[in-house]
């Protein structure tokens, strides 16, 4: 069972599921000549791909503009498609720019999977309509990528959640084994220990991980003098 994929900061992890997708998607229709992608997170992060520079341009100047097939199919959920764009004033800005491309038409599908929206448009030099089976083929694409990325993303917050886990659990083993050195050299008890060691790390400005680490690799040699000052500090601030 995947999680939500509220935010993916790295784009460099998600780059080459979304050019691997522009390029397949390309391939669907033979009067395709170059397709962008967009996708855009529940969380408001998004990311984007194309197949060459110019249709970068455009798919950023439909984000500024808030106007094109593009950002119309992502709102409406539904195909949006530009059979001849020369006779098409529907968005006077990107169809301005789309021409001076040499580009005549365009398809946009939108996909919406697990609250991310991902938007596939391709493009032709020519008056061109995509059918409805290549339409419903660019779909399953986008799923597919969508739903990659997403246990992609649950395997990698389950991996750093499982080391995070690993990382505290040898601290604490370490601080257990500091508080017994502590608590043997001064002969108090292990809440007093603690508090030590707490107070040694305030003073230091270092981890109370790193403070009994060095306790624990030095057995307490050298530092016994200050563990004892210290102990006579938290009794006297009653701790």
């Amino acid at each position: 069972m995947t999680r939500p994929m509220d935010a993916v900061a790295d784009d460099a992890a998600v780059a080459p599921w979304l050019v691997r997708l522009v390029r397949r998607a390309m391939r669907c229709s033979a009067g395709c000549r170059g397709a962008t992608v967009f996708l855009r997170c529940p969380g408001g992060e998004a990311h984007s791909a194309s197949t060459h520079p110019d249709l970068a341009v455009l798919a950023a100047l439909q984000e500024d503009t808030g106007e094109g097939p593009c950002v119309e199919a992502a709102r409406s959920l539904r195909p949006v498609e530009g059979a001849d764009l020369v006779a098409d004033a529907r968005w006077p800005h990107f169809r301005v720019a789309a021409l001076e491309r040499g580009l005549r038409a365009c398809t946009a599908v939108p996909v919406l999977t697990e609250g991310v929206t991902t938007t596939v448009t391709l493009y032709a030099f020519r008056p061109w309509r995509l059918t409805t089976a290549d339409r419903e083929a660019v779909g399953v694409l986008a799923e597919e990528t969508v739903g990659g990325l997403l246990r992609e993303h649950a395997r990698t917050g389950a991996e750093a959640e499982a080391e995070q886990l690993r990382t505290a659990m040898v601290s604490r083993a370490v601080i257990d084994q500091a508080i017994g050195i502590v608590t043997h050299l001064l002969e108090c008890d292990p809440d007093r220990a603690f508090d030590v060691l707490r107070v040694l790390s305030q003073r230091t400005n270092r981890k109370l991980s790193a403070v009994a680490a060095r306790i624990v690799e030095a057995k307490g040699r050298g530092s016994t003098r200050e563990l004892r000052r210290l102990l006579g500090e938290v009794r006297a601030d009653g701790a």
